[in-house]
């Protein structure tokens, strides 16, 4: 793609679209980072998280290869404002050590092959890269210990960090505690990190092991389901207890339209409703307002900041009249001495793969609640920068702004182009696919067993209300933020994700039947249609013919 003669992923990027050198090897996939930056990334968030997701992955592997190679190469690059992840990089280093490709554990475009390939283990391989794998193993044992005590030192700070003032504070202090907590934060995802790595690696050696002792495909998934102790999974308990706090009042109707307005929490107080706004504040927003979507995007609020979409769900859930969920999770007996701590090992770090993330992401939200003053300072001191500009900036060149204002001609010159570029891209994304199968029948990976008829329901990014209970969501990529709609839906389709991404495990909490990678779900399937959805085979069968809308 070009831009008056020029690369427009480096123009958007300012070079650094591809951090690292290519390889004969590279296949890339929006599979596994789809679900965290679903939608186009602002070059601000690129220029802090480009280079460390790559860093953290070129560390995770430097444990399971001898090659120095490792360090020089690219793991997820940015193309067309989206993610991509070097799938084909990662199976590479997988086989070196003995073991078997991930597509199915990631989930992207490279697990849509119907034929899938025999899995088995190099063990000549395995033996000579041993050492590697005994030190990573050294390193995750430590690693739920390291992880409980980051928890706490996370959830301290988020505390000692809403009592201060950064409105009182000028751009220099400001700048200055925005690095601290870039720094912070960056230090510490490699929790984040090696819980994933380490959970897909496990993840995919109980899979192997299941159907070597003569399992099903389904047995996986029972086994790691009703994991106990996962943060965002809780959120239905509370969201169960305001609905429960609403539904026999009287004025149940009057509730809701006040969390219709924008001013809902004045509304809620000047109508009574002191005790409903302060459940909201204290178990919602309290424990979850610093998640949301697209959680990494800078430019994107946290539920705090806006949470207008978490109301929308609290509306959802107080207008359905059926209870939660409450199908009974399936259970399986192994021979243990056949799996070892497989089982558990699995478990244990699915569960600090989403509590990691959710704890870092205090300081995430941290981080946003200083730009957002940084930006507002920046926009009365400069009066020709718009209110989105900072976010076509790099990070570098914010410092640069904020050192020597005079600099802001120069980088809006920058800002001007890769605006231009961003709106190309949100055209080029919104643009719909064409692909339409002969038969009616979708494949994809199974994530959460368990067979449902229902209603499609396609929703987007933005969310459009609506949804019934029992109806099947269908959209392109999950990411934790549609966790209070869980327990509404009767099945969840998506276009991306693996067996280990965060709505699937999320999903197998709330026990809802759930294939992810159906290719070209969201423009195949329409609103209204009526579908079977297998979550132990990862068919769905469906007919235009029979509608429900």
């Amino acid at each position: 793609m070009k831009y008056n003669g020029k690369n427009k992923n480096e123009l958007y990027t300012g070079g650094k679209s591809y951090p690292g050198k290519k390889s004969p090897f590279d296949v890339w996939t929006r599979g596994n980072v789809a679900e965290a930056f679903p939608d186009i990334m602002t070059p601000l968030s690129w220029s802090l998280w480009g280079e460390t997701m790559n860093e953290l992955l070129r560390n995770a592997f430097r444990y399971y290869s001898f090659s120095s190679e490792v360090k020089e190469k690219c793991f997820i690059m940015l193309k067309n404002g989206k993610l991509y992840y070097n799938i084909g990089l990662v199976n590479l280093y997988m086989k070196r050590i003995g073991l078997f490709s991930m597509d199915e554990i990631v989930g992207g475009e490279t697990a849509y092959k119907e034929k899938k390939q025999k899995r088995r283990i190099h063990w000549l391989k395995f033996m000579v890269h041993l050492p590697g794998s005994i030190k990573a193993e050294k390193n995750n044992g430590k690693l739920e210990a390291e992880s409980r005590l980051k928890w706490r030192e996370f959830y301290r700070y988020h505390k000692k960090w809403a009592e201060l003032d950064y409105n009182s504070m000028n751009l220099d202090e400001l700048f200055h505690l925005f690095n601290e907590r870039i720094v912070y934060g960056k230090a510490n995802m490699h929790l984040h990190t090696d819980a994933t790595t380490a959970a897909f690696s496990k993840m995919a050696m109980l899979q192997w092991k299941l159907k070597k002792n003569g399992y099903d495909d389904s047995s996986l998934l029972k086994l790691v389901n009703d994991i106990e102790g996962i943060e965002m999974a809780e959120i239905n308990q509370h969201m169960e207890l305001l609905k429960n706090m609403i539904e026999p009042l009287e004025q149940k109707q009057q509730i809701l339209e006040c969390l219709k307005g924008e001013n809902w929490k004045q509304s809620l107080m000047d109508s009574g409703f002191t005790q409903v706004c302060i459940f909201i504040e204290e178990n919602l927003i309290g424990n979850y307002g610093h998640r949301g979507k697209n959680e990494l995007e800078i430019k994107e609020p946290y539920w705090a900041e806006n949470p207008r979409m978490l109301l929308n769900m609290i509306i959802e859930r107080c207008e359905n009249k059926e209870a939660g969920r409450t199908r009974e999770q399936e259970k399986i007996n192994v021979e243990d001495k056949k799996f070892g701590k497989l089982i558990e090992q699995s478990r244990t770090f699915t569960m600090l793969r989403e509590n990691n993330k959710h704890y870092l992401y205090f300081i995430i939200a941290e981080i946003k609640r200083i730009i957002r003053v940084i930006n507002t300072k920046l926009c009365s001191t400069i009066p020709q920068m718009e209110q989105d500009d900072i976010y076509f900036m790099e990070y570098e060149e914010l410092g640069r702004l904020i050192g020597d204002i005079s600099e802001f001609e120069k980088i809006k010159a920058n800002v001007i182009v890769r605006k231009k570029i961003y709106s190309e891209f949100l055209v080029k994304c919104d643009e719909p696919e064409t692909k339409t199968p002969g038969k009616k029948v979708l494949r994809g990976i199974p994530a959460c067993y368990g067979r449902v008829t229902g209603r499609v329901k396609v929703i987007n990014h933005n969310y459009a209300g609506d949804i019934k209970k029992g109806d099947i969501i269908v959209i392109k990529s999950l990411d934790i933020s549609w966790t209070p709609l869980f327990s509404v839906a009767g099945g969840l389709v998506t276009e991306l994700g693996g067996i280990l991404s965060h709505a699937a495990i999320i999903a197998r909490e709330y026990n809802i039947p759930t294939i992810v990678n159906v290719e070209n779900a969201t423009s195949i399937l329409k609103n209204g249609d009526q579908i079977v959805l297998d979550g132990e085979t990862g068919v769905i069968h469906y007919d235009k013919t029979i509608s429900t809308s």
